[in-house]
């Protein structure tokens, strides 16, 4: 199984974060399992908090592991509904562009089968425009962020 790294930010404070993702959120699954050891919850509504806190889980983390990665397979790009790898092979180039929608300056990478533009939650800071899920980054480290993409093994 291939190991994927962050190209920006602090790793110990990565995974000091997604630890305690972890935790919380697995508390949080456990809650509607105490209810009905209690017999607060029915056996017909406990499987509906089951559901509930699952996808409350599931969403929770995907949330927690969004940005991109580079690892000896290629660039991965994690967004919240979907994941795409783009095999170093496969890489065109990783450039600097115009977000789709916004006044801000994102990360986009070039390659794949079939060849498209793939955009990264990668945003350069200073942009007025307020987004979820994006990992905003001063431009010094922006620009780090980008070479590290251009960078093949």
């Amino acid at each position: 199984m291939p190991r994927w790294i962050r190209p920006y930010g602090d790793a110990d404070r990565h995974e000091f974060r997604m630890g305690l993702t972890a935790l919380l959120t697995a508390v949080g699954g456990a809650l509607p399992l105490c209810g009905l050891a209690a017999g607060e919850l029915t056996a017909v509504t406990a499987p509906i908090y089951a559901l509930l806190s699952t996808g409350w889980v599931i969403a929770v983390w995907r949330v927690a592991l969004v940005g991109v990665y580079v690892g000896d397979d290629g660039i991965k790009i994690r967004h919240v509904w979907s994941t795409r790898v783009v095999p170093w092979a496969q890489l065109n180039r990783a450039w600097a562009g115009q977000a789709d929608d916004f006044d801000a300056w994102q990360i986009w990478v070039s390659g794949g089968d079939p060849e498209r533009d793939h955009p990264t939650p990668i945003w350069r800071a200073g942009s007025r425009a307020r987004h979820r899920n994006r990992i905003v980054l001063d431009q010094q480290e922006f620009i780090a962020v980008l070479a590290a993409l251009n960078r093949r093994p």
